[in-house]
């Protein structure tokens, strides 16, 4: 004797699988409909009277409640995992299509095996599960399912629990479905257990898995979302080789050179990592991701300075900068953007934004007037104006600092001339300006 029950897999979740509960919600409350009903298979489908009414319901409904847990067992182990990865609208597509493939081949079997058709409902949702666990076979290589096992033979029996991968467990459930609808048509015998339907739905599933290549994005979603952990050196290096063959391929893929920062950072190859990071921050700038940008400029703030980037880009990130609330570090780049941004309304509003921020800060007021008096000075018909004369009057009634902070020269693109903003940042640090 052999018995087995699926516990689980070692995949863990990174999301609640409403939808797999959902799924599994309306097929309880089918199966306590068709028990309620006073003839229970009268509305499934039946291979004798095929009906599209009776192709819908049959997915809903079972032989029984030992039939009905075993399939919601199955639908929890396999579905909750396409679910996390894929979306609802793949998992849902997959169930129904599966269900349909399975119908019709359990159709087509019995229709060429026996003469006559013979009036035999076809109930459950093994078929469109089976082609759950065919996409499961196909994306999650790595993942592993742990089964609680009993073996017995006369005098000798055994219990316990062993890990399979998810592409062996499913491969021998489907072995052994093939084979028993082998032997069952063969002997024109028919089987109260539809076994041509799990074939059915199973080859829906493996085979849209493999034709959509639906394994890359798994592959994707682990590297990129940073699912597979990293629990070694070798592990870091494979990740970092994976990663930098996907960004060859996807040279303008924010998210995938972000991830890349991370492993190059796991595997100790910082100055990699920083290369990574500053491109990612480009990347995420010029697609307007405020959130993600500033998640890179963080990482790349360990190893080495803000990259060149244009005044345009510069902006963007102080802005995002100054919304995540890190406001020292939107000063620092507003000042950025001022020193390589040509003049204009960019320049007019990062000098504003710069001078707002500091007059705020503790130490920073004598950099918020500089910002002030410059704007004044190079913008004289600046609509922000009015905001400047206003923010230096609320800086002549505060109380002196006693510690204002010395900040370092912004840095200026070489070979760029020396500009008003930088001849009066140097009067009011005490530097000597070389060109006058």
């Amino acid at each position: 004797m052999f018995f087995f029950i699926p516990l689980g897999t070692t995949r863990p979740r990174w999301r609640v699988p409403y939808f797999t509960y959902g799924l599994m919600a309306v097929t309880v409350a089918g199966f306590v409909a068709q028990m309620s009903a006073e003839e229970p298979l009268s509305a499934a489908f039946n291979s004798a009277h095929p009906s599209l009414s009776g192709l819908i319901a049959s997915v809903f409904m079972h032989g029984g409640i030992i039939h009905l847990a075993g399939n919601m067992l199955f639908l929890w182990l396999f579905a909750t995992l396409t679910e996390d990865v894929f979306g609802a609208r793949l998992l849902l597509g997959c169930y129904f299509l599966s269900h349909v493939g399975a119908v019709g081949l359990d159709l087509l079997v019995t229709a060429i095996s026996f003469p006559i058709m013979p009036d035999r409902p076809l109930v459950g949702a093994s078929g469109a599960i089976a082609g759950i666990m065919g996409l499961s076979a196909a994306c999650f290589l790595r993942t592993k399912v742990r089964v609680w096992y009993l073996i017995g033979m006369y005098v000798y029996w055994r219990i316990g629990t062993v890990e399979l991968g998810a592409p062996v467990f499913v491969g021998l459930w489907a072995a052994w479905e093939l084979l028993q609808g082998t032997i069952t048509t063969g002997l024109g015998i028919p089987s109260a257990t539809a076994h041509w339907a799990h074939i059915g739905g199973f080859a829906v599933g493996l085979g849209g898995a493999l034709a959509l290549n639906l394994r890359k994005r798994v592959v994707y979603t682990d590297l990129v979302g940073g699912r597979r952990p990293v629990t070694s050196d070798f592990e870091a290096f494979r990740q970092a080789g994976e990663l930098e063959q996907m960004v060859k391929r996807s040279p303008k893929d924010a998210d995938a050179w972000h991830a890349l920062g991370r492993a190059r950072e796991a595997s100790g190859r910082v100055q990699k990592a920083g290369e990574a990071y500053a491109r990612a921050l480009e990347l995420f700038l010029a697609e307007r991701r405020g959130e993600e940008a500033v998640a890179a400029y963080r990482a790349l703030k360990e190893y080495q300075g803000v990259p060149e980037l244009p005044a345009a880009l510069l902006f963007l990130l102080a802005c995002s900068l100054e919304q995540g609330g890190r406001k020292k570090d939107a000063f620092l780049i507003f000042r950025q953007v001022m020193r390589v941004g040509p003049p204009g309304p960019q320049t007019e509003t990062a000098l504003l934004r710069a001078a707002e921020i500091a007059r705020e800060l503790p130490g920073y007021r004598l950099e918020a007037k500089r910002c002030y008096e410059a704007l004044l000075k190079d913008f004289p018909y600046s609509s922000w104006r009015g905001l400047a004369m206003d923010g230096l009057a609320k800086l002549r009634a505060m109380p002196k600092e006693e510690k204002p902070v010395t900040l370092p020269e912004a840095p200026r693109p070489p070979g760029k001339p020396v500009t008003r903003w930088d001849r009066l940042e140097r009067r009011a640090t005490g530097r000597q300006d070389p060109e006058g």
